[in-house]
């Protein structure tokens, strides 16, 4: 896949054949994938914050984890988004039924990026850096990786998978901003390639409105991935 180019999509990804029961011991392959933690969705003055009601506890809960998880073994993956400042869909978004639900269909979600009069994440804002107080738990051998969709394989620098590959991974854990679009796009689309086994933390997750946060936790659950609380692993 060409890092500058969208994932292709398909219009029902593959999932496994039953939930994981129970999540094995953080290791040295496994990844903590944190997604989007920005100053655009972390920060009150961003153009696109998660809701106050959410905050505090999503900064707790990371601050916590991150430093356990390195401890345990396990690398940390770092997914920051820089978006262009789109007037229209890129083709393969438009090509996507987006649906009517809560949030928007899982192939659409994967094909999908920001598109609005509003600015999100430009490259080289303030809006778009990792917020401080998070990356403040960052270290030299952690990987990032730039994204240019909602999907973290719209890799800006290399995409996910080439960052799975780099560490060894077999097993991701998902966390970070926002439930029901970039941490559910990026989901949707590790199941489909199913390269690793995957993992979904939702208390260590961002959200604007706490119904897509309900909604992206049902669908972790059809998608058949370990739903797990971050201080349970």
């Amino acid at each position: 896949m060409s890092s500058s180019s969208p994932p292709t999509t398909s219009s029902s990804p593959t999932t496994p054949s039953s939930p994981t029961n129970s999540s094995p011991p953080i290791t040295s392959t496994s990844a903590l994938v944190i997604i989007d933690v920005q100053n655009e969705f972390l920060d009150p003055e961003g153009n696109f914050p998660i809701s106050a009601t959410v905050r505090p506890t999503l900064l707790s809960n990371l601050t916590t984890l991150i430093p356990r998880f390195r401890a345990s073994g396990g690398h940390i993956i770092w997914v920051q988004a820089i978006y262009a400042n789109r007037a229209v869909e890129p083709a393969i978004m438009a090509a996507q039924d987006k649906g009517d639900g809560i949030v928007g269909n899982n192939a659409w979600l994967v094909a999908a990026t920001h598109v609005f009069s509003i600015p999100c994440c430009e490259e080289k804002t303030w809006g778009s850096n990792i917020h401080p107080e998070i990356f403040a738990l960052s270290e030299k051998e952690d990987v990032i990786v730039i994204k240019h969709g909602y999907s973290a394989y719209w890799g800006g620098n290399k995409g996910l998978s080439d960052a799975f590959k780099e560490k060894g991974v077999e097993d991701a854990y998902f966390c970070g901003v926002a439930s029901g679009t970039c941490v559910l796009a990026t989901i949707v689309d590790t199941v489909r390639r199913g390269e690793v086994r995957v993992h979904a933390l939702p208390d260590c997750m961002g959200w604007r409105r706490e119904n897509t946060h309900v909604e992206a936790v049902k669908r972790f659950e059809e998608l058949g991935v370990d739903v797990v609380a971050g201080d349970r692993i």
